[in-house]
């Protein structure tokens, strides 16, 4: 009995490897999924238009979490946003300003902003400021973005990535300064918060289907699908085991 956690883990990660790759050579081949609408990435794509013609940033939150721990997987999912916006900035001349409240994934904001730029081969538009480290503490980085709000230009404030309770005070903020809000956590916590102010709010797991809604890469669209393949196999397997061990 000890083995079967084990073979599961086995048997999801080969179905999810054997779906990603078939998955991804017919999306390259042209047989594009349809996938189900999501406005906050619509609203996404209208906010940075509406930043370009005003020549006011985006204020662009990835949380408190860092690269390294349980939180890995939602501040790279919010680092997707960042990657969107920093090819679309390289390309306008309005850089988004992104905040975070960890080191570690200041740098990686930061490599990501220049990135664009390197490939461009100029970096006169790259701006070091766009990346800043606001404070360590989750309750003082919320008290730092509020100041921020209210004493920059910005024309919408975005936030996905790891955040608690003390998101309120930035939603708060941002509800006094009349700025529209496109927000995404997993923590049911700020869930709570993000719901109760906003339309625009990815809920859960659809935080990390950012790359497959925004790059449309054939690999994202593959890997979002090869997800839903495994979820549909866990059922399954569930209601075989509990029919198997009903009579028992």
């Amino acid at each position: 009995m000890n083995e079967l956690p084990v073979l599961i883990g086995l048997a999801a990660l080969l179905i999810f490897g054997v779906a990603q790759i078939v998955l991804t050579g017919s999306i390259s081949a042209g047989r594009r999924p349809r996938l189900r609408s999501i406005p906050v990435f619509n609203a996404l794509r209208s906010q940075l238009s509406r930043a370009i013609e005003s020549g006011r940033s985006l204020h662009v939150s990835v949380g408190t979490g860092s690269l390294s721990g349980e939180d890995t997987a939602t501040t790279l999912a919010g680092m997707a946003i960042v990657e969107y916006l920093a090819d679309e900035a390289a390309a306008s001349g309005i850089a988004p300003v992104i905040t975070t409240a960890d080191p570690t994934t200041l740098i990686l904001v930061e490599d990501t902003l220049r990135r664009p730029h390197v490939r461009q081969g100029d970096l006169s538009g790259y701006s070091p400021l766009s990346a800043q480290l606001l404070a360590l503490n989750p309750t003082q980085y919320s008290v730092a973005a509020m100041d921020y709000l209210a004493h920059n230009p910005v024309s919408a404030n975005v936030m996905s990535g790891v955040f608690g309770p003390e998101v309120a005070l930035i939603d708060h903020e941002a509800d006094k300064q009349a700025l529209p809000q496109l927000l995404g956590a997993t923590d049911p916590r700020a869930l709570a918060v993000m719901t109760a102010t906003s339309d625009n709010v990815l809920i859960g797991e659809e935080v990390f289907a950012a790359k497959a809604y925004l790059q449309a890469r054939p690999t994202h669209l593959a890997s979002l699908r090869a997800q839903d393949i495994l979820r549909w196999a866990i059922v399954a397997g569930t209601v075989v085991w509990f029919i198997i061990n009903l009579g028992k």
